[in-house]
């Protein structure tokens, strides 16, 4: 029996069907940097936020700034669920919602009906941000406003 070696590139394999042999290129998983360099390719319009939490538009010169966004009103939520979440820390201390405990309430905020801010609890995880009671979840949201939680709670950005 006579032996052939084949050099298959890196990017292929080999496929045996029977007796024949196919080099074939490999099914390519999409990775975040294949979906930043659709979204924030070479000169593409992009916003991000500056070190002072401003907000710059400019054109694009890379895809690997983690704070690319691709609008304005998606910078501003990404400050916004920071802001929230300084908060919540703040005003939880060392608390840490305990997940094994199903009698715990684990409160949070979110926008109900009329696009009114309401506070409830859950005993499962449901959402990302939580207080230990529901008068931090209350005080939050005077501290930063019905606009920034709403903000940081909306779809549309």
């Amino acid at each position: 029996m006579k032996e052939i070696t084949i050099k298959v590139p890196d990017n292929c394999e080999l496929k045996q069907d029977g007796n024949i042999y196919t080099i074939v290129e490999k099914e390519k998983k999409l990775t975040y940097k294949d979906i930043a360099r659709e979204l924030f390719g070479n000169r593409k319009d992009i916003h991000y936020i500056g070190e002072y939490g401003d907000i710059f538009k400019t054109k694009s010169k890379g895809i690997y700034d983690l704070n690319n966004c691709t609008s304005k009103r998606q910078a501003e939520k990404l400050l916004a669920i920071n802001k929230l979440m300084n908060l919540a820390k703040w005003l939880n201390g060392d608390w840490q919602p305990d997940w094994t405990c199903l009698h715990e309430r684990r409160w949070y905020v979110f926008i109900g009906e009329g696009d009114k801010i309401e506070v409830s609890y859950s005993n499962y995880h449901c959402g990302d941000i939580y207080f230990k009671s529901r008068e931090l979840a209350k005080q939050a949201i005077e501290i930063l406003g019905e606009e920034t939680i709403k903000l940081a709670l909306c779809t549309d950005y």
